[in-house]
């Protein structure tokens, strides 16, 4: 079994898979991450092409000796990858330019990349909980309190809507999603669920739900009122990062399956990245076995990595956020980075003094080795509003392929840093999510003017189906249309809103107020 040790050396004791779910994360605000990796050999990963989906993700969350039956993983993969998603293959691989090979992972119901873990998580967190109940190591149920800045919180409220013994709570960025995402939250049916517009950036919806994490009174009022425990549903925790690697793995195994490259051939993967938990998964199954020579990191206008990963300072002392065409690349404190210095370092209490840099004074900078590392692995890229638009017309005009904002900014950077390696490219969402945006894209309108002759955010919708030929909105927008919005509650960054907020939900208050 792989035990789950504390990035920044709080937690003593390395604890189990489900205890680490369960936990979110760890005390003292370190991340879990697994004390060794399994190995893959590259004929292992190749004979993936020969299972389902499904099975694929059984046989490496088997591959880390989870605390979890077997038979229970299998049943929890078959569900989590069945009739939710629109594609038989799940998570497709397609070479829509030569070389330049496009991983979709937006087949899921809320049509975003976020679906790939959040279907499957809140069944393995429900597993972990009634383990943790049997065994009698805690009475309580859970509250999820989730941060997020579009697709996380959509994804969350779908996978744990209804789910015995969990409540959870969506905090998200006032103006700082898109009208489709807002539209797929605030609709969300669920009697266990609520959300919040909060004000600020997603930087401030971060900050807050973390403050909450780390208010001990809270969370014994939480235990003595409610009977409840927090956890998360962000990529902080294990149990969202996990599920992430194995579309690596099974995008080699297609890759190879389809003759894009030999058995062993290096390729190159691109991600668009904001909190770089995708590009971190990407790098764990790099780690495991997977053949991937570079980890292409591309981002948007808010490029902190970019400067990072050139310069080895992480520096938002005096970076304000900019709102972008791509709004879930819209972060600067990126979460999990944390992880990865500390699997580069090994080194909990240099990484515990960067994370309190970062917190106290907005900066931090590597050592000389580190930054060393990170280079060997990942090569860095940024791309403007304006450039990001003109991509989605010209891959559509060119290639018939209608991309998402997100994916447009991995796309250039890969043609950018390309050498003539195969690239996969991590496809992030559906382009109906961002349709304003990809209707610029479509006709030429620069980043944040208006589109001319449409009234609401939702007839682009149809805009866009008459502008890119062969594109349909995708039926589980349709249906997102026709639902009543439930919700409609604003509340201030910071613990003490977000605390009083809680309470008031908690108490029976509802979250429809101003």
């Amino acid at each position: 079994m792989i035990r789950y040790r504390d990035t920044r050396g709080a937690t003593e004791e390395p604890c189990t898979f489900t205890e680490a779910v369960l936990a979110g994360i760890a005390p003292g605000g370190g991340l879990f991450v697994p004390e060794r990796l399994p190995a893959f050999t590259v004929a292992q990963i190749v004979a993936l092409a020969d299972l389902p989906y499904h099975r694929r993700a059984a046989a490496v969350y088997e591959a880390f000796g989870l605390d979890v039956e077997p038979s229970t993983t299998r049943a929890i993969t078959a569900r989590a990858y069945g009739p939710g998603f629109d594609h038989p293959e799940v998570a497709p691989v397609r070479e829509v330019a030569p070389g330049r090979h496009v991983l979709e992972l937006w087949h899921g119901p809320t049509l975003a990349f976020k679906d790939m873990a959040l279907q499957c998580m809140p069944l393995y967190f429900s597993e972990a909980l009634e383990q943790a109940h049997a065994r009698g190591t805690t009475e309580l149920d859970y509250l999820i309190l989730v941060a997020t800045s579009g697709d996380t919180g959509v994804a969350a409220l779908n996978g744990y809507a209804d789910r015995a013994h969990t409540r959870i709570c969506v905090f998200y960025p006032d103006a700082g999603v898109s009208a489709l995402q807002e539209l797929q939250m605030v609709t969300q049916p669920g009697d266990n669920l609520t959300v919040f517009r909060l004000g600020g950036d997603f930087d401030d919806c971060q900050s807050s739900v973390k403050a909450v994490f780390d208010d001990p009174a809270f969370a014994a009022e939480l235990a003595e009122r409610h009977g409840l425990a927090l956890s998360s549903a962000n990529s902080i925790n294990w149990g969202r990062l996990l599920p992430q690697v194995v579309y690596y793995l099974s995008a080699y195994a297609d890759l190879v399956a389809h003759g894009a490259v030999a058995p062993g051939d290096a390729i190159d993967v691109c991600v668009p990245t904001g909190n770089f938990g995708n590009i971190l998964a990407a790098w764990y199954a790099r780690d495991m076995g997977a053949p991937v020579r570079r980890l292409l990191c591309a981002s948007n206008s808010n490029h902190v990595l970019y400067d990072f990963l050139s310069s080895g300072v992480y520096d938002i002392a005096a970076r304000p956020l900019v709102k972008t065409p791509s709004p879930s690349m819209d972060i600067l404190i990126s979460s999990n980075l944390e992880r990865l210095l500390f699997e580069l370092t090994g080194d909990a209490a240099r990484v515990a003094r960067w994370m309190t840099g970062l917190a106290t004074t907005g900066r931090f900078e590597v050592d000389p080795g580190t930054h060393a590392a990170l280079r060997t692995s990942f090569a860095p890229g940024w791309v403007d509003d304006d450039t990001c638009l003109r991509v989605i017309g010209r891959v559509q005009r060119e290639r018939g392929y209608l991309l998402d904002p997100h994916t447009a900014v991995a796309w250039e950077v890969a043609e950018r840093l390309g050498d003539g390696t195969p690239v996969l490219i991590a496809a992030t969402a559906h382009w109906s999510k961002f349709a304003a945006d990809v209707v610029r894209g479509l006709t030429g309108v620069p980043a944040g003017e208006p589109v001319p002759g449409v009234v609401d955010d939702l007839g682009l919708l149809d805009r866009v189906v008459d502008l890119a030929p062969g594109v349909g909105v995708p039926p589980q927008l349709r249906a997102v249309r026709e639902r009543p919005r439930r919700f409609d509650a604003r509340v201030d960054a910071g613990r003490e809103p977000v605390e009083a907020a809680l309470r008031q939900w908690l108490d029976g208050g509802g979250s429809t107020g101003r």
